[in-house]
């Protein structure tokens, strides 16, 4: 658009509101989202960071979930009992301060067969500081298992989370 001759000002006058609402459009895109309302939880961590630990007495920990398989190839399934000496000769010795498990059935493909094996399993969480410590007695308690009672692998996933206790 070009000004007319006769009304340099009459298109400057037109044109100016215009383009400031533009501008003042285009930067509200890059300002920060408001805060969430009183009463209302804040929106979850991105993928990949930890999340932010907001209530009274929370603090920043490692919530690793271990997967048991509790069928043995040729010998049977690991008992209640055998599982219960496990929990006190290997995991609570590294995690004296508590676990929770319970039992679950699970499934997993076969990388060999390609078969998929069905079986009942169990799984133990650990809450704990997020520290090289706490990994190497993970991968301790997930080794043992495997050769205690013959298994091909012992899953894991772990977290951040926010906890209390």
């Amino acid at each position: 658009m070009r000004p007319s001759a006769a009304c340099p000002k009459t298109w400057w006058h037109r044109a100016a509101p215009m383009i400031g609402g533009v501008a003042i459009a285009l930067l509200a895109g890059c300002a920060a989202p408001p805060p969430p309302a009183a009463g209302t939880a804040p929106p979850p961590p991105a993928a990949g960071t930890a999340p932010a630990c907001t209530q009274p007495g929370e603090s920043r920990m490692l919530q690793a979930d271990l997967l048991f398989g509790r069928d043995i190839a040729g010998h049977g399934s690991v008992t209640d009992a055998e599982r219960a000496a496990f929990l006190a000769d290997t995991v609570t010795p590294r995690f004296p301060d508590g676990l929770t498990y319970w039992d679950t059935h699970g499934q997993w493909r076969d990388r060999t067969t390609g078969g998929i094996t069905r079986e009942d399993s169990f799984v133990i969480r650990i809450i704990a500081d997020d520290t090289p410590d706490t990994r190497v007695r993970l991968a301790a308690i997930r080794k043992a298992y495997m050769e205690r009672f013959h298994q091909e692998s012992v899953g894991m996933t772990v977290v951040p989370a926010c906890a209390s206790f």
